[in-house]
């Protein structure tokens, strides 16, 4: 019978092992998918959050290959893992940031945001989830270069579709969801840059180092040339100087390496034999590529301008300057000095901090997501613990790294993988600490820091270490408890990740429902929708809007088509929906300015209405001055408030709200429209003619006046007036749109038709959306009267509506945009 027992206990272990195996198999060719699978993936359809879906797939494929590697552990009884300080640097990153999400006073968003963006906690977890199990999967040299060989075939598909949209233009394989040139299936723009680079600096690395068959080479030089034709395309600086720096190195690196070898090789001959001079070897790969980076270095501005001018192609991607990303961090740390205001809390904080010049530039009311790099970011978001961890953990990635590629290791192959992964992996750690990746990209930097320390353990840099629990029954009992816990809260955390990607498909259905089909009635079921499986405030925000519309529409219909008791009760039903949804949105994001904007719009809308019984103008009053609280250098906010009072019939406080505006913002066209219309309704027109024009000697290059004073003429009926103001507001700046529109209006009242028809088809070409400026266009050339066949909300009398006709925003143009100082 004992002989039996341990043939079935032999036969056991043999089929534990085999599943082990499996287990193990399954987790290595889930994470093989990733560095394929996530630059390509997307789904073609613009009712699903692109860059959502990205972050849904690599959570689920990270988090069922974690619980699969759990399971494996579970059976075979221990951990095998190479033995680095890295890995614990790592660990210590991890552990700050899930302290600072926890201490934050917004745990929810500073974990998970609104869709697990970048910076968040959640999103950090996953990276560093992935850098924990590449090195304990990919552990043989083998499945290192599988890892290689799955990125090429994704890389040279990417290539091939963005070289067919710029041969056959933005309409081919436009698939709904690519709508221009530098749409792509990693992220934005630059981000197609970044994953160019990664190609420039692994082909070039394969091509000087290892011996490659004809077919390997020829593959490598097209992904050279490839890649280098991108970077050429995008012209990120960052790229070209990361890119100049690390040719110039290996260039050095190779020359070295070959002079060392080769005295080596001697040295082991024949001592006796008279000595041979070395020839040494000129990587002209890595010479050719330095010399085009300090070309397009040198020369990229101008290089740059006329690719994008050839092949229309226009960008506006910003980042707030050093300067501006210190000044923030400044003052978080003086109030949470040790863990910063949390992840994803950079906004809030951009905010209350940022400089005053800001206001004065394009980006005035742009409110930024992050620093001007990943990295730096961390110094507002988790404190000077956060920075301490990420120095550790970059300086002890570096102290590794180069201590690694300068000893030599092994053979030539595995001298090659670690040279390999560890440059490619400090060229986006590079990019982390000066950009802002998208998720494809950060999530590469952490695959192949996890394979720089893979190869580190193959190549014998690195040893393992093996902890066994299944002998020692304490240990035993402890591990497999944790095991299962992490498992059970990997299923639980997976199914949050679900959740919250629902929500946001629903509310992307919505949105697009809306605006291509104008359908309020399915677009709100499915913001209902989204809010039954995330209670996230801008869900409730959208709510709110459609609440005010149907506000707005019922308040405008004749009272002969409906009874004043039904009136009064669809207008209850309205309201409270509408308030309702807006103290929702409060309450799910106390922090959120435009949370308490949206409360004080809906009390704002039955101001004029004068209710008994409801205070709506004090609880405007007190929900704008919450957000402008948390937004206190908002030129709009201040704006909102002297609506409010213009609304209450408080023209000199408006007029004081609008005079901090303008401070604020000198340009605020909005201000300027809005204190025009209070002087016309105050009924002092000629006085205010007098002064603005007094203003406009003592500042004659200043749009903004010759823009006030030519709305003051145009609606005193002085169109001749009118147009030298405007013509004098354009002359001083060209985009200046509303002064565009009112010239056109004032041409046409002046009989000057050809002028008036010119000003409005510039305007269509940097306004090609506008539907006001499309039809007076339209009316103009066939010889009608500007707002002829309009219909609310176009109306006759732009000069008396509450907002300007053009956005100003859809009038800037700007092929490179990167740093708002």
């Amino acid at each position: 019978m004992q002989k039996v027992t341990i043939e079935l206990n032999d036969s056991e272990q043999s089929t534990d092992r085999v599943r082990v195996g499996f287990l193990d198999n399954v987790t290595f060719m889930l994470l093989l998918a990733i560095p394929f699978l996530l630059p390509l993936f997307f789904v073609p359809s613009i009712s699903v959050p692109f860059q959502f879906s990205k972050v849904l797939l690599l959570s689920l494929v990270v988090l069922v290959a974690f619980a699969l590697w759990i399971i494996a552990r579970l059976k075979d009884g221990q951990f095998v893992f190479p033995k680095t300080s890295i890995l614990l640097v790592a660990a210590g990153v991890l552990v700050v940031t899930l302290l600072s999400a926890l201490f934050s006073g917004v745990a929810k968003d500073a974990f998970l945001g609104q869709a697990l963006e970048v910076g968040t906690a959640g999103s950090s977890a996953i990276m560093f989830l992935l850098l924990f199990l590449v090195p304990l999967v990919f552990k043989s040299r083998d499945r290192i270069f599988y890892a290689y060989l799955v990125f090429f075939p994704a890389f040279f598909l990417i290539a091939a579709f963005q070289i067919l949209r710029l041969i056959f233009g933005v309409e081919f394989l436009s698939l709904g969801i690519f709508t221009d040139l530098t749409s792509n299936t990693i992220g934005k723009w630059n981000d197609l840059d970044v994953f160019f680079g990664i190609g420039t600096v692994l082909s070039l690395i394969t091509l000087e180092l290892i011996s490659l068959t004809k077919l390997f080479k020829v593959l490598a030089y097209i992904a050279l040339g490839v890649s280098l034709f991108f970077l050429a395309i995008v012209n990120f600086t960052q790229v070209w100087y990361v890119t100049a720096i690390f040719s110039l190195i290996f260039l050095v690196y190779i020359i070295s390496f070959d002079k060392s070898e080769r005295a080596s090789e001697d040295s082991s001959g024949n001592l006796e034999s008279q000595p041979i001079p070395s020839i040494r070897k000129i990587p002209m790969t890595s010479l050719g590529v330095l010399l085009i980076s300090l070309v397009f270095i040198l020369g990229g501005s101008t290089i740059g301008t006329a690719i994008s001018d050839k092949l229309n192609i226009t960008q506006i991607e910003a980042r707030p300057s050093w300067g501006a990303t210190f000044a923030v961090a400044k003052n978080v740390l003086v109030k949470d000095p040790f863990l910063g205001a949390g992840p994803n809390q950079f906004t809030e904080n951009w905010l209350l901090h940022k400089p005053d010049g800001i206001n004065s530039t394009i980006f005035w009311n742009t409110d930024f997501n992050f620093g001007i790099g990943l990295i730096p970011t961390y110094l507002v978001t988790t404190g000077l613990l956060g920075v301490i961890s990420w120095v550790l953990f970059l300086g002890g990635f570096l102290y590794v790294g180069f201590r690694a590629i300068l000893s030599v290791i092994g053979d030539k192959v595995s001298r090659y993988l670690v040279t390999s992964s560890f440059l490619v992996s400090l060229f986006l750690w590079i990019i982390n600490i000066f950009y802002i990746p998208s998720l494809s990209v950060v999530t590469l930097t952490f695959f192949f820091t996890g394979l720089f320390i893979a190869s580190l353990y193959q190549g014998g840099a690195v040893k393992a270490k093996v902890i066994s629990f299944i002998e020692d029954p304490r240990k035993g009992f402890v591990s497999v408890l944790v095991l299962i816990l992490l498992l059970i809260g990997t299923i639980a955390v997976g199914y949050s990740f679900v959740e919250k990607f629902s929500a946001s498909t629903y509310f992307q259905k919505g949105i697009v429902t809306f605006n291509k089909e104008g359908n309020v009635d399915k677009a709100e079921k499915y913001l209902e929708k989204a809010v039954e499986f995330d209670n996230n405030s801008s869900y409730y925000r959208s709510l709110v809007q459609i609440d005010m519309m149907r506000l707005s529409t019922l308040l405008s219909q004749n009272s002969k088509t409906i009874s004043e008791d039904a009136l009064r009760t669809q207008f209850q039903g309205l309201f409270s929906a509408a308030l309702g949804h807006a103290e929702q949105a409060v309450v799910f994001g106390t922090t959120d300015y435009q949370n308490w904007l949206s409360l004080g719009q809906v009390y704002e809308a039955i101001v004029p209405l004068k209710i008994p019984n409801v205070s709506a103008y004090e609880s405007a009053l007190k929900a704008y001055q919450q957000a402008l609280a948390l937004n206190p250098k908002s030129p709009a906010i201040l704006l909102t408030l002297g609506r409010l009072e213009a609304a209450h019939a408080d023209n000199a406080k408006a007029k004081d709200y609008i005079g901090q505006a303008l401070r604020q913002k000198n340009n605020y066209t909005d201000a300027i429209f809005l204190l025009a219309q209070i002087q016309v309704q105050e009924g002092n027109i000629k006085d205010a003619i007098n002064s603005v024009a007094a203003a406009s000697y003592l500042a004659p290059n200043d749009s903004g006046i010759f823009f006030q004073l030519g709305l003051l003429r145009y609606n005193d009926k002085n169109y001749a007036g009118a147009v030298d103001a405007f013509k004098k507001a354009t002359d001083l700046n060209p985009a200046y749109a509303n002064a565009k529109y009112f010239l056109g209006i004032s041409y046409q009242k002046t009989n000057r038709l050809k002028e008036a028809i010119k000003e409005f088809s510039d305007l269509k070409a940097s306004n090609p959306d506008n539907k006001e400026v499309e039809l007076i266009l339209e009316n103009l050339t066939a010889g009608r009267e500007p707002f002829a066949n309009a219909t609310p909300p176009i109306d006759n009398k732009p000069e008396k509506r509450s907002a300007l006709p053009v956005s100003e925003k859809g009038a800037v143009k700007s092929k490179a945009a990167e740093t708002a100082r």
